[in-house]
């Protein structure tokens, strides 16, 4: 196929009822609920008076990026040095990359990046890492702004103590050329808490041991200017309890099965809606209660459990793998099943990593093909 090519969906841009003759599998992207997604949340960002700084590890989509930013997002994350690469040559600027660069190659990329993006951002989580980060910055003649990850109990990444994290934010401090801009401290193990007292409870708490090392660095001359965390599952009590002064929300554009159900098992509507599906056809129908779609193992992420049905056939069908590319829906006994050939389209169990498995987002509005967008970072 040729590189100028966005797939064997491209002749549909603009055809009637293009949404219903896709080539599948295919990730569909209604650009009405993204758009209202993106401006839900960055009204409530000012109702909180919190910057929103979302994650593109979700959606790795220059297009989706820009719109954050003209609803009012103040800069991005990134998870890799690949994906802020990526959204650098696009001239997005004020990038946060998240995770700790520790390979000489991979910081002599971020120094090629801070050239042309004078707000990146780098985080740290070991003096090793500051020292390293300080020699090649100099090395280079170049400066870059740093963020103290700190640890909010997931043992992923961060310091693991608030005293190991003062002493690291000194060193910061007085390394040649880095620029202390603040702290990082992202609570994902609280992100998908169904219970809401629970996941209140929990963020509450660590947000409280970042208030508390906020202060204790404040009373020695070093308030960080930048207090940046959260998540979708935690905004809306992250947002208003007066510690951070960014989120870093992700998932919100999209939403996906795991989401939903954060609130749902709790009696809630979600507060965004879904706009990510997986589009498959049915291709086999040979046996009773049940049809084959071309969409398995290979076009879905797999740890939030299965996908769930939004169109295409009625309420109460469930779905299963049954291998690298195929589905199995089974219908209640006497519902009607679609016919070989018919669509059907699924909220994806886990939106970030099955983002990762396509090439190519397909726009739509309504039943309207109107655009095919790239996945500009996949697999960086």
């Amino acid at each position: 196929m040729p590189k100028t090519s966005r797939g064997p969906n491209m002749q549909l841009i603009g055809k009637p009822a293009a949404r219903t003759r896709l080539s599948t599998p295919a990730l569909i992207l209604d650009l009405d609920v993204l758009e209202a997604n993106i401006l839900r949340m960055a009204e409530a960002g000012k109702e909180f008076g919190v910057g929103i700084r979302p994650h593109v590890k979700c959606h790795k989509s220059i297009a989706i990026a820009q719109k954050q930013i003209a609803a009012g997002a103040i800069g991005i994350c990134c998870a890799t040095i690949g994906e802020a690469e990526v959204m650098g040559q696009a001239g997005i600027s004020n990038i946060l990359i998240t995770s700790p660069l520790i390979t000489e190659d991979k910081i002599f990329r971020a120094v090629e990046l801070s050239g042309s993006d004078k707000g990146l951002c780098v985080v740290t989580d070991h003096p090793l890492n500051a020292m390293r980060l300080s020699a090649l910055f100099k090395q280079a003649g170049r400066r870059i702004g740093v963020v103290i990850d700190i640890d909010s109990g997931m043992q992923r990444t961060g310091v693991a103590s608030q005293k190991n994290a003062i002493e690291l934010v000194k060193l910061v401090h007085d390394l040649d050329n880095l620029d202390y801009r603040g702290v990082q401290c992202y609570a994902g193990h609280v992100q998908h808490i169904e219970n809401t007292e629970r996941r209140q409870e929990a963020a509450l708490s660590v947000m409280g041991g970042v208030k508390v090392l906020c202060e204790e660095l404040s009373a020695i001359g070093l308030s960080p200017a930048i207090v940046t965390g959260g998540g979708t599952g935690t905004f809306d009590i992250d947002g208003p309890a007066g510690v951070l002064n960014e989120l870093q929300v992700g998932s919100y554009v999209f939403m996906d099965a795991q989401y939903n159900r954060v609130w749902m098992n709790s009696g809630l509507t979600p507060p965004f809606d879904v706009s990510l599906f997986v589009q498959s056809s049915v291709i086999s129908s040979n046996f009773a209660g049940g049809v084959t779609c071309d969409a398995g193992l290979k076009h879905f992420a797999v740890d939030g459990g299965v996908p769930v049905i939004a169109r295409g056939a009625p309420g109460g069908v469930r779905y299963e793998y049954r291998g690298d590319e195929h589905g199995h829906v089974t219908f209640a006994e006497g519902a009607s099943k679609p016919d070989l050939g018919d669509r059907m389209e699924f909220i994806v169990p886990h939106c970030d990593p099955t983002v990762n498995l396509y090439n190519y987002y397909h726009c739509v509005r309504g039943d309207e093909l109107v655009d095919i967008w790239p996945i500009d970072a996949r697999g960086l």
